[in-house]
């Protein structure tokens, strides 16, 4: 990463563009080597909103279970969307002026990522290229969720977090990645 992150300085590359292509060609491996070690990651576009939303939520757990086996993290809980959002996610307000969809947000914590330390390191060196395979992982399986819906896009954040508070921010020790996942229609 830091090799990639050298060449795209050097060479004047344009980020955005780059990240965006790189990110992409990155998920769509990664997901294919986790359907070689978990099949139960292969699934159908559902039909229905409501299915694929739940879908979404289940490849999530799955994702997260299968990083958890493999070693890459030590733990990981999901939030529950409530009923009241995904409902709201299903079935968008309109009026004769305007429509609106909410988004759904849910997040999920990954305990313990062996990948932790080179992220923070390369992110305090001033590279914007990070490994973040679970990250990664969960998109392409919520983007697989949701294909041929065109209207749909997911987002994530991820956000380091210290699980054992301490009033002495220099014992600040990162042992989670929270992932902010937002899953938007236009």
């Amino acid at each position: 990463f830091r090799v990639y992150n050298d060449i795209l300085v050097n060479e004047n590359i344009s980020f955005p563009a780059f990240r965006q292509k790189f990110e992409s060609k990155i998920r769509k491996r990664l997901f294919q080597l986790a359907l070689k070690q978990d099949s139960s990651l292969l699934i159908s576009s559902p039909p229905k909103l409501t299915e694929k939303v739940v879908s979404g939520l289940q490849i999530t757990d799955k994702i997260a279970t299968l990083l958890q086996r493999k070693g890459i993290i030590s733990s990981w809980e999901r939030s529950n969307p409530s009923n009241d959002d995904i409902e709201d996610f299903i079935s968008p307000m309109s009026s004769d002026s305007f429509s609106t969809t909410p988004d759904l947000q849910f997040s999920l914590a990954l305990n313990g990522d062996k990948t932790l330390n080179s992220q923070i390191l390369l992110q305090e060196l001033g590279y914007r290229l990070y490994p973040s395979f679970g990250c990664w992982l969960v998109c392409e399986g919520l983007l697989q969720c949701f294909v041929g819906d065109s209207e749909t896009v997911v987002n994530i954040d991820d956000y380091y977090f210290d699980t054992a508070y301490n009033s002495n921010p220099d014992l600040f020790e990162v042992k989670q990645v929270l992932l902010n996942i937002v899953i938007q229609r236009n």
